[in-house]
């Protein structure tokens, strides 16, 4: 059954009202609250849309309910957030506000009118927890207005997650390498632009760079992207820009996973999107971005590659591979295309265009390759096309690839297997070195348990040995010795174990 409970306006966590049911306490976090006199639901759903960055929507239904209940502190303080943009972020154990819009048409926090009616209509408690709230929020502004006074522009956003790395993303880096290692553009891509940056400042810097970047490729590998506030809220704030001729927002969707359709809404309206998984991708997009920024160059074609006939494939083949050689890999895949314009059988383009792909210089890295090639498009097709001697040297380039696969794994193996049984060894000797430990320790106790009672017994037979004894005194130290003798008897059972 769904309990009408309040969320907490930080975390998102549940939160434990008062005994006056007043204020609330959140479990998760410890931020203070004030139970809303308004509806709960709609509060809470204004927390969810801000943590998911769609401000807009969030401040909207705060505005609808401050007409309800104009005297809420709670909805004002809500609205505060939504204005400037305010997402609470987790790093290191903590939650800390960071900014997620451009705010410098707006005042200062504390002159803000949703602050001060927040502050009038709390309690005393809320007072002090909202001005305890303040500097936190004043400097993520601060951060945020300081982003924003430069003057920096981007001529390509590549859109990844927000805790992206180059490893982690790996389209979003062959794209950054092409976009700028090739081609020569200013791209922000998170995983580069914002090194050694905090929280605070990589938020304020992502919301100018999105507002600054004349074009976005956005990328999506699975239904989870496609659901990620950050994601939608980057593409929903460039999406909001394309008014401005200038602009464009070019969708990437891994087509293994996703469908043109799963994208988020704004981008299913895009007259053009892109799959990374076609072995076309690389260049398709970059000819349509050169085209967009370096319009007069991408007109232009080599006359050589232009009037290039059967005649001159040959020599065309070994320009593109001399370019292979040089690291010119966007001027290689070019000239590997033309080749197939004239050919479209020739299997040593295909493998050209493959170490292109995989920014090889030559064949003999082909074996360095951290996969199998065995699925590539460009692989499968210089196969099928070419000649048995050919077939057998690009088999024979993949069949390297799996032998140092394998003997990485047998080196992994046998390695884990070393370890182990050196891990083994160090348990053993741990396990005989407790036991001997054990051991003493029982003999120890033993020997404490022990003592007493042979002291008593010898006592008694000392007396024993006494010439002079009553009858009555004689029987009863035969009877205490006896009963010694069975306790000393039944200590050494219990010890069994102590003897060598």
């Amino acid at each position: 059954m769904y309990e009408n409970t309040l969320s907490c306006k930080i975390c998102g966590g549940d939160i434990q009202a008062d005994a006056e049911n007043i204020g609330s306490i959140c479990l998760g976090c410890g931020a203070e609250s004030m139970l809303p006199k308004t509806d709960i639901k709609k509060i809470n759903r204004i927390t969810y849309l801000r943590n998911t960055m769609n401000f807009a929507a969030a401040e909207k239904i705060a505005d609808e309910l401050i007409l309800t209940d104009p005297e809420d502190s709670e909805t004002h303080w809500q609205k505060l957030l939504c204005e400037y943009g305010i997402q609470y972020v987790l790093k290191g154990g903590k939650r800390f506000p960071v900014c997620r819009k451009n705010v410098t048409a707006l005042p200062a926090i504390t002159e803000n009118e949703s602050y001060k009616r927040a502050l009038h209509y709390a309690t005393q408690e809320m007072q002090a927890a909202y001005i305890g709230m303040t500097d936190a929020l004043a400097e993520a502004v601060t951060v945020s207005n300081n982003v924003f006074s430069q003057d920096k522009k981007y001529d390509i956003f590549v859109l990844t997650r927000e805790d992206a790395t180059n490893d982690s993303d790996l389209d979003g880096d062959r794209l950054n390498l092409r976009f700028t290692e090739n081609l020569g553009f200013n791209v922000f891509y998170i995983p580069e632009s914002l090194k050694d940056m905090d929280e605070i400042e990589k938020a304020a810097q992502i919301a100018y760079a999105i507002e600054n970047s004349r074009i976005m490729v956005a990328g999506f590998k699975n239904i989870a992207d496609c659901c990620d506030g950050y994601l939608c809220y980057a593409v929903n704030g460039f999406a909001a820009q394309l008014s401005d001729e200038e602009k464009h927002l070019f969708p990437v969707l891994n087509g293994d996973n996703l469908s043109f359709q799963q994208l988020p809404e704004a981008l299913v309206w895009m007259d053009c999107a892109f799959d990374s998984t076609d072995s076309e991708f690389m260049r398709e997009i970059s000819d349509t971005v050169e085209k967009i920024l370096k319009p007069e160059e991408a007109a232009v074609v080599p006359d050589a590659i232009v009037t290039a006939t059967a005649a001159n494939k040959e020599n065309l083949i070994k320009r593109a591979y001399m370019f292979l050689e040089d690291g010119e890999f966007e001027t290689a895949d070019t000239y590997f295309d033309k080749i197939l314009d004239i050919d479209i059988e020739e299997s040593r383009a295909y493998i050209g265009k493959l170490l292109a792909e995989c920014k090889l210089k030559s064949e003999d890295e082909i074996p360095d390759l951290p996969q199998t090639i065995t699925d590539d498009k460009n692989y499968i097709k210089a196969l099928r096309f070419a000649t048995p001697e050919l077939k057998a040297h690009y088999e024979a380039l993949n069949g390297a690839i799996v032998d140092r696969i394998e003997g990485e794994k047998k080196r992994i193996s046998a390695e884990r297997e070393r370890l182990a049984a050196e891990r083994a060894e160090k348990e053993a000797i741990e396990s005989a070195r407790r036991a001997r430990q054990e051991k003493e320790e029982r003999k120890a106790q033993y020997k404490r348990r022990k003592e007493p009672l042979k002291r008593t017994l010898d006592e008694v037979r000392s007396e024993l040995n006494k010439t002079f004894l009553t009858p009555k005194r004689k029987a009863e130290l035969k009877e205490q010795e006896a009963v010694l003798e069975k306790n000393i008897k039944e200590l050494d059972m219990l010890f069994p174990d102590i003897w060598d």
